[in-house]
């Protein structure tokens, strides 16, 4: 049996976000998706390594999330404290896309199976050792001029090379560029 993770929310848009980022860490695993909790409960005979639910979700249905406390990530508006306290994992929705990148990405570190590093090493093997470099001060948040900056390079050349590692990596999301240089180990994930 293959495993899965589960987003279980009723909010369309936030299960279709989450989803794009989930797929792309974890490209091996399946992701089925539910906009309730009626919805999941029918079609729930698979092995979830990993079950991400609205706080409301969570909040209505406690006692069956109590005995999943391991592998649920409640997904919040905000802290979550009281999740927090009572043992739970949790994500705060509001973050940037690269802060919840962060987040995931940490939580596989915890122990999670699922991302393919393989696979990001292969797409970052194409990279110049200059095009990594400026990978990792993108991922970091630098603007152009920093960039150039902090290589000696002009701001020209620094456009230049963002611009070549977004066509080879075929994206200029820099939370997927984020989570393509944390996987192929270009920076680490304390250092975004």
């Amino acid at each position: 049996m293959n495993p899965c993770i589960a987003i279980i929310d009723p909010a369309t848009l936030s299960r279709i976000a989450l989803g794009d980022i989930l797929r792309d860490i974890f490209p091996t695993v399946e992701l089925l998706s539910f906009p309730s909790m009626e919805d999941f409960i029918a079609d729930c005979d698979r092995h979830f390594i990993h079950y991400f639910v609205s706080q409301d979700i969570v909040m209505a249905h406690i006692g069956e999330f109590e005995t999943l406390k391991a592998e649920t990530i409640v997904l919040c508006r905000g802290a979550g404290e009281s999740f927090v306290e009572a043992g739970f994992k949790v994500m705060d929705v509001f973050l940037p896309e690269k802060e919840l990148i962060a987040k995931i990405l940490h939580l596989h570190r915890s122990g999670t199976p699922g991302p393919s590093e393989d696979s990001a090493y292969q797409r970052t093997a194409q990279l110049s050792p200059r095009e990594k470099q400026v990978l990792a001060l993108i991922v970091k948040g630098l603007y152009n001029k920093e960039i150039a900056d902090a290589l000696g390079i002009s701001v020209a050349t620094a456009i230049f090379h963002r611009n070549h590692i977004c066509e080879k990596l075929g994206t200029r999301s820099v939370g997927k560029l984020t989570l393509l240089a944390v996987l192929s180990h270009i920076v680490e994930p304390d250092a975004i």
